[in-house]
């Protein structure tokens, strides 16, 4: 087991990463926090495949716990779902004492965690992510959202969790397409702030699954990540960095429908586009962009969009929360490992490069721009 602390002022968290750790990492903590009640939210999928999961470690050990089973699926992340935990926690009588375990996804651990944020102005809670996307992006860093219809998590709250214990064993039951979503967001971190990372990615195949390489690649993720946010948790700068693809990847999402299109897929073609946006724009050298683009083309899934005008185009993009005034800021690369913030990049300039990209990658990206 590998262990990554998270130093934020004030507060720390330990990261446990592992192969069959899951018992050890979360029952001992949950010891130390020694709380009145175990509250896991989890959904109706993970409750299929591991009926009872978090009880059956818990009961044991003496600990109330109750467990919260949603809807599955990102279409479900809204505030209609939100109150359904609120619901739960007020039925079953939960306080400040309460200790929240997240176990799911990424969906569920933005839910969880943004109901931690929230219920009884904030209560402790464990985030256990069962997806590789969730574990090198969502259960680290704090940011926790619900959708809202014309944007990507644009209602939500920062709130650090106590502990993430992730298990790689639960990596077993994921599906192929899952996985290379989540390898999307773990390489994100490769391309923009950690070259060997990427080149180590490079170098090995995530399928067949194996499971030492995913342990050394989960740390090495998450390891960027918690550096960065170590040193701007609220994102004022720096942090922004870590949006490399999700521009156009949050717009993907809202303009196909959450849930026809899965989080790191649309990323990895806001990633691809970021990167052909770079090159187009004379910042990313030749070998940088071919490189990238034999990473990462091969991997990916096309994504099917309904037609789309400059004007539409435009609104999805000031929708998203990293829109400034009439224009956004846009994550690019000088090279691999090496990014920077565009401030305020036109919209116009992006919808030319948006075309020129649809037309290089038809079979990737499917639009009828307009």
């Amino acid at each position: 087991m590998r262990t990554l602390p998270v130093e934020l002022p004030g507060r720390e968290y330990q990261i446990e990463i592992g192969v069959g750790n899951l018992q050890k990492s979360l029952v001992s903590f949950i010891r130390l926090l020694d709380p009145e009640l175990v509250v896991t939210v989890t959904n109706t999928t993970l409750e299929q495949l591991y009926p009872g999961k978090i009880r059956n470690l818990l009961d044991p050990e003496g600990f109330s716990n109750e467990t919260c089973v949603l809807p599955d699926g990102e279409s479900f992340k809204n505030l209609e779902t939100l109150q359904a935990i609120y619901d739960f926690l007020m039925e079953k009588k939960a306080n400040r004492g309460t200790v929240m375990v997240a176990f799911g996804g990424g969906v569920i651990g933005d839910m969880a965690g943004f109901a931690a944020a929230t219920f009884m102005r904030g209560i402790r809670m464990i985030q256990v992510p069962t997806t590789l996307l969730a574990q090198v992006d969502s259960s680290v860093g704090g940011k926790t959202a619900v959708n809202h219809p014309l944007g990507k998590n644009t209602i939500g709250a920062f709130k650090q969790p106590n502990h993430v214990s992730m298990d790689l064993e639960l990596l077993k039951t994921l599906p192929s397409r899952e996985l290379q979503a989540g390898f999307f967001e773990l390489a994100k971190h490769g391309l923009i702030h950690d070259r060997d990372l990427f080149d180590f990615l490079n170098q090995n195949q995530l399928e067949p699954l194996d499971l030492d390489f995913l342990e050394e690649a989960v740390f090495r993720s998450c390891r960027v990540k918690a550096r960065i946010v170590e040193q701007d948790e609220t994102e004022t700068g720096l942090r922004a960095t870590l949006n490399f693809g999700h521009t156009l990847g949050h717009l993907i999402e809202t303009h196909s429908g959450y849930g026809n299109c899965l989080h790191g897929e649309a990323v990895g073609t806001g990633m691809l586009f970021a990167s052909y946006l770079s090159w187009r724009e004379k910042l990313l050298g030749l070998s940088s962009w071919e490189m990238i683009r034999s990473f990462l083309e091969p991997k990916m899934r096309p994504v099917s969009l309904p037609p789309l005008d400059f004007e539409k185009f435009c609104s999805l993009l000031l929708h998203d929360k990293k829109a400034s005034r009439e224009a956004v800021n846009f994550i690019l690369l000088r090279d691999l490992g090496d990014c920077f913030i565009q401030k305020e990049m036109p919209l116009e300039l992006i919808w030319n490069h948006f075309g020129l990209f649809c037309s290089e990658f038809p079979d990737l990206c499917r639009v009828k721009l307009l």
